[in-house]
């Protein structure tokens, strides 16, 4: 017997806890390891909040990321576990470049000052990547040195 699945707009409606429109909206289901929902369509999963705002408002702009604005003006939530990724209100995902998420990201993220394993940012210890991001120097120096160390004499290295 074939086995027909329900409509995708269906099943993702009803794993979200709908709120007023000012409030989050949380994912009910499975969550992706950094915190986002999930639902398969089709064999493939696929994050609930690009499903959300495809079946709002069309197709995410091209090169564009959805930031959750909720996010933003949580001034509480420093990332980490944020409960704000479950979020699935269409009313609170705007699509912005990865540049203009990363800038989002510092309201929060600025705030730190020293990166997880406890070195200070300062000037001098601090990285830019080109996408804005910013990261501890004294960890990408560490980093390279173990992979020089630990790839030495394989593919010319060293």
């Amino acid at each position: 017997m074939i086995r027909m699945r329900r409509p995708v707009a269906d099943r993702l409606w009803e794993k979200i806890a709908q709120g007023g429109k000012d409030e989050c909206w949380p994912w009910q289901a499975g969550l992706s390891a950094s915190g986002y929902g999930k639902l398969n369509v089709g064999n493939v999963p696929r994050l609930a909040t690009r499903l959300v705002y495809e079946l709002t408002y069309g197709e995410i702009p091209t090169g564009m990321k959805l930031d959750h604005t909720c996010h933003n003006r949580d001034r509480s939530c420093l990332g980490g576990p944020c409960p704000h990724r479950a979020c699935c209100n269409p009313g609170h995902l705007e699509p912005v470049t990865q540049l203009e998420n990363v800038r989002r990201s510092h309201r929060h993220n600025g705030a730190k000052t020293h990166c997880p394993q406890g070195h200070e940012y300062t000037e001098e210890n601090t990285y830019r990547g080109q996408d804005g991001s910013r990261k501890c120097a004294s960890c990408r120096r560490s980093q390279s040195s173990a992979y020089y160390w630990a790839h030495k004499g394989k593919r010319g290295i060293g």
